[in-house]
């Protein structure tokens, strides 16, 4: 064999064997990690889409336990019991009237008696709805725990379930009574699932197969489906996944497993990539997935470009070999001719040296190949690592958004109610004050009845801009539901706090606002309630704050009243004549 052959045999193996092993590797890797990076992906979809389901329900109870502490409903309907007065139903009516009216998405509300039998309601009840299930009373009666699978349990005072109604899907919560310690009935809140129907619709970053599935735990343990499916719109309630289908994602997600499944068979059998998670609140299941089939297209996809760039590469390897054999084999070559010439006499003239520069060259080459082969890798993981900040800050968002009220930028009920049991367990320690404030926009309803909801969504936030500027540091101010308001004054003795209410309550009603370019005011009415020497606990000072605005209602509005230690409500001018 000629040398320049067998160089050019050596070169290529030399050149192309080894790069084309490691281009494989390489792409096998990339391949992997580009399905590692969509199931990263598909998991923080899931993720957000959780904790907004998990927003939408704290407010759910949020607005049912503001509901439930309305004192005089609890009063009327004791009373009720007891002497069957009709005008003490016409009172509850008229609560209940009011809450249907200041709550967004609320489709209706119910009092019922301890048995279940409907009392009165803000609208009319189709007749499934008239009456409680015989399990409510049981399952108040002992407590209930939500939280199953893999997330802890905990003790829940309000019961949310899904219900079918007619052509829709209510979200219903149900919340005990509770009067001097003893439960005298129900409230039944049903609300539109708005959300959920913009959740499933929306599905940014699921692809064209992508689709998300929501569903709750059937009587016999199965998989219900909740809400419509992309593949199956009449589903709702009425199509099941058995409960022993554990390669199934939507039974994964009810026994509280949080994972990501390949390969796993949707409710059509159709492989699918899929994201699962468990909602303890609901004893619901979240599931997003997309087909395998796309997942697999987009990642062979990326592997097209690798292939041709792997051609490229090992055809260039290839050809530098060829290239390099001829190139050195060229002057031995000329060498043993020149030397054939000599010893038969026929030397004619020396023969020209040969160089080794385009041998650098091609080295030079080969180390720029392997240092873009490094960089591309480091630039995956860089993308990798910029993606986990990303989610990370979105999370840091959702956690402050939270303890948020969205509209008004107050802190939310939750938040509130934190708040008010440090503070309170702060003055029991320290032997402190503490003053609880209970404040509502009076005939808030007649704002929006005459001006519209958007001029009321700009009262809401113009009170509670001006609150949040008047009050100190150490204070706490948040809107607890609707048109109301909450504030914990720590280290404020009764004359300042009655002082600094007295001037909110003036400012306030001198405040203006503009409609259709004509001006109007509002007023506000304020409930006080001090901690004393019983030491009351947070309900039991909310109870009297709230018994103490109940009663600056009754007796005209635009006014503050103060519940004192000997349980009666007296206004401002009454307490300081006494003091």
């Amino acid at each position: 064999m000629k040398l320049k052959n067998l160089l050019i045999v050596v070169f290529v193996v030399i050149a192309g064997v080894p790069l084309f092993v490691g281009l494989q590797s390489l792409n096998h890797y990339t391949g992997e990690h580009y399905r590692r990076q969509v199931e990263e992906h598909l998991g923080s979809l899931s993720l957000i889409a959780k904790k907004r389901v998990l927003d939408i329900v704290e407010r759910v109870e949020d607005n049912t336990a503001l509901v439930a502490s309305r004192t005089q409903m609890r009063l009327s309907l004791a009373r009720w019991l007891e002497s069957g007065d009709s005008k003490e139903i016409e009172v509850i009516q008229r609560i209940l009237n009011d809450a249907r009216n200041g709550l967004r998405h609320l489709k209706g509300v119910g009092v019922f008696d301890s048995q279940g039998r409907l009392v009165a309601s803000s609208t009319e009840l189709s007749p499934p709805l008239t009456q409680l299930s015989a399990d409510i009373s049981r399952q108040f009666s002992a407590g209930f725990l939500v939280g199953r699978g893999a997330s802890p349990q905990r003790l829940k005072t309000a019961l949310l379930r899904l219900e079918p109604e007619q052509d829709q899907v209510l979200l219903i919560s149900i919340a005990p009574l509770i009067l001097e310690n003893r439960r005298i009935g129900y409230v039944r809140l049903a609300f539109y699932t708005e959300f959920l129907a913009d959740l499933v619709r929306d599905r940014t970053g699921l692809g064209a197969t992508g689709e998300w599935l929501f569903t709750i735990r059937h009587e016999s343990g199965d998989a219900q489906f909740a809400i419509p499916l992309k593949y199956d719109p009449q589903a709702a309630f009425k199509r099941r996944v058995a409960k022993d289908r554990l390669d199934v994602p939507v039974t994964q997600a009810l026994l509280g497993n949080e994972v990501i499944m390949r390969n796993a068979p949707d409710y059509r059998e159709t492989p699918v990539l899929a994201s699962t998670r468990y909602i303890a609140d609901l004893d619901w299941g979240l599931v997003a997935k997309m087909n395998e089939e796309e997942v697999n297209r987009l990642v062979n996809q990326n592997r097209v470009y690798i292939y041709l760039s792997e051609f490229v590469i090992v055809f260039v390897a290839i050809l530098a070999g060829i290239l390099l054999s001829i190139y050195i084999a060229g002057p031995i070559e000329k060498l043993r001719a020149h030397t054939s010439k000599v010893a038969s006499g026929r030397f004619e003239q020396p023969p020209r040296a040969g160089g080794w520069q385009e041998v650098k060259e091609l080295s030079k080459n080969f180390s720029y190949m392997i240092l873009a082969l490094k960089d591309l890798n480091e630039n995956l993981q860089q993308k990798v690592e910029e993606r986990t900040q990303e989610l990370n800050l979105v999370n840091r968002q959702l956690e402050l958004l939270a303890t948020l009220d969205p509209l008004t930028g107050l802190h939310n009920r939750r938040y509130f109610s934190d708040r008010l049991d440090q503070e309170l367990s702060r003055a029991h320690r320290y032997d402190g004050s503490l003053a609880l404030v209970m404040m509502d926009i009076d005939l808030f309803k007649a704002v929006n009845d005459a001006h519209g909801h958007l001029t009321g969504d700009e009262v809401l936030k113009g009170i509670a801009h001006f609150l949040a500027a008047e009050i100190r540091e150490t204070d706490v101010v948040a809107r607890i539901g609707g048109e109301e308001f909450c504030l914990v004054l720590p280290e404020c003795n009764k004359a300042s706090a009655l002082t600094f209410l007295e001037r909110l309550r003036a400012d306030i009603s001198a405040m203006k606002f503009r409609s259709d370019g004509a001006e109007f005011t509002i007023s506000c009415s304020f409930g006080i309630a001090f901690m004393d020497d019983s030491e009351p606990d947070a309900n039991t000072l909310m109870t009297r704050a709230d018994q103490a605005l109940y009663q600056a209602k009754e007796q005209g509005r635009n006014r503050v009243m103060i519940y004192l230690s000997d349980g009666r409500v007296v206004p401002v001018n009454e307490f300081q004549e006494g003091t």
